[in-house]
């Protein structure tokens, strides 16, 4: 579903869900999935846990495929549309927010492609920090970017609100007496 409009999500009658109730709903069920592995790998990384090269792998692919398709969701669903809307502070704040995603992406792609070669039992003390570390990165740019996306770039416009470039029009004293 491609959304052209962002002027039209606003609360429907009777109950309905909105467009933007979606949108929140669709980023909660992709954090939601993204979180559960983060959860089942703290418990992987806890202090007193024994390195499980196997099970690591496989989190770590599975997160990788599920951020992937978050990322590509936050893209065509919600910053891109506002990149190329008319509300300028939006656009701003949508085209920071893709670069802080595209960043933390590929900080996460990097760490995935150094463990393909790297003995995790001999260096584990180093690796479960440095992992632990990027997962509560990872858990606070969702946390961040969950509400600038419900309170900021979502945010329904005030009735009256005056985008920037938008203007008013504005009739001086002396240019409406002369047309009167």
């Amino acid at each position: 579903m491609m959304v052209t409009s962002w002027s039209s999500y606003r609360r429907s009658p009777m109950g309905m869900t909105s467009h933007r109730d979606t949108l929140l709903a669709r980023l909660d069920e992709h954090q939601a999935k993204a979180l559960e592995i983060i959860r089942r790998g703290d418990v992987s990384l806890a202090p007193d846990a024994v390195p499980d090269p196997p099970l690591l792998s496989q989190s770590r692919w599975e997160l990788i495929r599920i951020m992937t398709t978050y990322q590509a969701f936050k893209h065509c669903q919600l910053f891109d549309p506002f990149i190329r809307g008319t509300d300028r502070d939006k656009a701003e704040l949508a085209t920071k927010m893709k670069a802080e995603c595209i960043a933390i992406g590929d900080d996460f792609k990097e760490h995935v492609a150094r463990c393909a070669s790297l003995d995790i039992v001999a260096h584990w003390g180093s690796y479960r920090s440095a992992v632990a570390q990027l997962l509560r990165r990872i858990e606070t740019h969702m946390s961040r970017e969950r509400w600038l996306i419900d309170t900021k770039l979502l945010a329904p416009e005030r009735p009256g609100a005056v985008r920037p470039g938008q203007g008013t029009s504005t009739v001086s004293f002396a240019s409406a007496s002369r047309s009167g």
